[in-house]
Parts: structure tokens; sequence; C-alpha cells
């Protein structure tokens, strides 16, 4: 037998190419290792070291791998430097309130994770996803890992009567965040970019799991957040999908989604019997986790009216509503700013969070074809990530919303593909 050196693959180009998979891969990894670290299947990996610690070195160590092979060509925008900046005095607003807090052991956990996990997070967003095809292969791995996090749930719920579903030992609120941001990479970003049928009925399929994980995860804020975001989407779209094929299609997919969600809600009583009678609490005020999470608002305001610049310090919000140095969050990372670093870490957030926004936007307005569905996708996915960060977990459990900030202050990184990276 001979072999065609023509038609060979060098074996340098073989690891490149898989160097250039695996770099966004481990960081999804990275993002989503909460979602399944509980799982005791995972337990003899998680005994001897911690999981996101796992993905972080070795989507790290990917990162050095290319930069060493590139001779560290690596360009960074300016937009991206001045949101880092912001970021970095952030990161100093929740160090300096260690200096002025009781809550000693919790506060520094919790900088020291917003430093190197959420950092990383937000960093690496930009370090390895790159350009416009590292950042389809990293939507892509959004989607893969989602889905698989969505056939979990379903293969493991117990019935229409058992509760919110889960999935890999995470809780219903992890998994309505999954099924929701996969949801919106299928509709936003997957489909208008796909020409292929085959592919495109996949990733209806695919759509359809998500959402039936979403529904039976009876996770209210990732449902709501889905919506908001979904009409935002909308909104972008509507300027020009009278005029341009692919807009169009797009205005399809929101249409048929749309009625999708209608029809559900119709026949909920039968086929979702758990999310109506949610609902149902949560509008007649007997929903006990609502209540509870307005008490923590209006817990994180009061303190936050004791020190309106400076705050009580970071990790302090859980000294008068557990009394032990413990995590403790209000569910509302706006709130849990205020309350801990007071009006200057608030507008540090903000200005950061807008100033990727803004970026977006003008994408939205002066770009075409590919760029723009880019540029759309990103907004859609950070207001969805904003959305839940300002009704569950704490800032580092929102890490991916800084990951999405990221790519927005860096859009222009995307602007077109390489050919030497297809």
């Amino acid at each position: 037998m001979t072999i065609d050196a023509k038609h060979s693959i060098p074996v340098n180009g073989l690891n490149r190419s898989l160097i250039n998979i695996t770099g966004e891969w481990l960081f999804t990894l990275f993002l989503f290792a909460a979602y399944f670290k509980a799982d005791p299947r995972l337990s003899f990996v998680q005994t001897h070291i911690d999981i996101t610690l796992l993905f972080l070195g070795l989507s790290f160590l990917v990162f050095l791998y290319r930069e060493i092979r590139n001779t560290f060509s690596l360009l960074i925008p300016w937009s991206f430097i001045w949101v880092a900046i912001l970021f970095i005095f952030l990161a100093a607003c929740l160090a300096g309130g260690l200096l002025h807090t009781h809550i000693v052991e919790y506060g520094l956990d919790k900088t020291m994770s917003f430093i190197f996990l959420t950092g990383w997070a937000f960093f690496g967003a930009v370090l390895i996803i790159t350009d416009f095809l590292s950042l389809r292969r990293f939507s892509w791995d959004l989607v893969t890992i989602t889905t698989a996090i969505a056939i979990g749930a379903i293969l493991g719920y117990r019935g229409l009567w058992a509760g919110a579903a889960t999935a890999f030992g995470s809780d219903h609120i992890a998994l309505g965040r999954a099924c929701g941001l996969g949801l919106l990479i299928i509709i936003v970003f997957l489909l208008p970019m796909e020409s292929k049928r085959w592919v495109r009925f996949g990733l209806c399929i695919i759509a359809a799991l998500q959402l039936w994980a979403l529904l039976i995860s009876i996770s209210l804020g990732s449902i709501i957040a889905l919506i908001i975001s979904l009409i935002l989407f909308f909104v972008l779209s509507a300027r020009s999908f009278l005029h341009i094929k692919i807009e169009r299609r797009a205005f399809k997919l929101f249409v048929l989604f749309l009625f999708a969600v209608i029809i559900t809600a119709s026949a909920s009583h039968e086929i979702f019997p758990n999310l109506e009678k949610r609902t149902q609490n949560v509008l007649t005020g007997g929903d006990l986790s609502t209540n509870a999470r307005l008490h923590l608002y209006q817990a994180a305001f009061d303190q936050w009216t004791e020190s309106p610049i400076w705050g009580v310090g970071t990790g302090h919000f859980s000294d008068p509503v557990v009394l032990a140095d413990i995590k403790a969050y209000p569910h509302n990372i706006i709130l849990e700013l205020a309350a801990e670093t007071g009006l200057f870490g608030v507008l540090v957030f903000i200005t950061m969070v807008g100033f990727a926004f803004s970026k977006g936007i003008i994408y939205i307005y002066t770009k075409k074809g590919l760029v723009r569905i880019m540029s759309r996708f990103l907004l859609v996915a950070c207001c969805f990530a904003l959305m839940n960060a300002m009704i569950s977990y704490d800032i580092n459990g929102n890490r991916i919303l800084f990951t999405f900030v990221g790519l927005l202050a860096a859009i222009q990184n995307f602007q077109m593909p390489r050919a030497k990276d297809a």
C-alpha cells in the first residue's frame, strides 16, 4: 500500500487543528464546570482537584501554546483594553472592601474567585476566542454542552408532578440558564448562519429538547430572561428584515418560536403542570422562593443605605442575614455590588457593561451580513446573561456574563473569518 503525500495530513497541521478545536472546548468546560462538578460520577476527579481549576489551567495552557507558536502575535483592540481597565477597577473595589468587612474568610474567597475565575472568564474570552471562526466553534461547543445538560435532565425527570428537573447534580436554576442560552444561540446565531437543510433540521430538534428541558426546570427567572432576550432579538432584526434574506429568516424563526411558546402555554396544565403551579404561586404571592428573594433584596438595599458610597465590605452581606461567615448573596448583581462595594462599584460595573453594549449596537447599525448577525448574537446573549444575573446567583456565579461582555468589547476581532483557520 502506498500513501499519496499530496493528500495526506501533515502531523504538525493535524496538531494545530486539534489545538484550535481544543482551546474553545476547554474554555467552555471551564465556564460550565460548576454545572456538573457535583455529579457523583465525577467525584474521583473532584476529590483530587477542583474541576473548574482543572479546565482553567488546561485552557490557559492551550492559550500559551498558541501564542508561543504564533510568536505572541495576538492583537487586543483598544475597546477591550478600556473595558479591561474597568474590570480591574471592579476587582479593586472588591479587594478594597476586605479592609472594612467583618466576614473575612468568605470575603477573601469571593475576591480571589473574582480575580482568578471570573477574571479568566473575562480575559480568557478574548485570549481564546480570537476570530470569527473561533467564535463559531465556541458557539457550537456551548450548544453541545447545553444539549447534554438538557438530555440529562429529560432522561432523569421523574414525572409531571415530581417537582423541578435537574441534571448532573446541579440545581434547576442552572438547568434553566443552560437551556435558555442554548436556545438563544441556536435561534439567534446558528440557524441564521446555516444553509444546509439537514443541519438546520438537526438544530430544530436540539432546540425542541432545550425548550422542553427549560420548561420542566420551572426556572421562571430563566424563562423571563429568555423572553426579554428574544424581544431584543426581534427589535434588532426589525430594521432591515424585509430587505435582507437572512434577516427575514431570523424573523421567521422568532415567529415560529413565539408560536411554539403560545401552544405550550395553552397546554401547560396537561404537559407542564409544575410550571403552571409555580407561575400561579408567584402571581398570588405564595411562592416561598420568590418571597425569600424579595427579603434578600430588601436586606441588600438596607445595607447599601448604611454606606452608600463605599458599601459595607466584601462578603459582609451574610453577616446580618445568616449571622455567620459563610456564602450568602442577594441574587441580584446590582444590589450585591451596591451593598458590598457601594455606589462606586455599581458605577464601574454599569459603565463596563454599558460600554460593551454600545460597541455591539454600533456594529448592528453600521455593518451588514455575517458581522451584523454576529453582533446581534453577542448583544442578545449578553442581555440573557445580564437578566439572569439580576435574579439569581452571585457575581462569580454569573461569570459567563463577563465572558460575553469581553466578547462584545472585542467585537472588531470577529468581523470576518480568516482562511488559514478554516
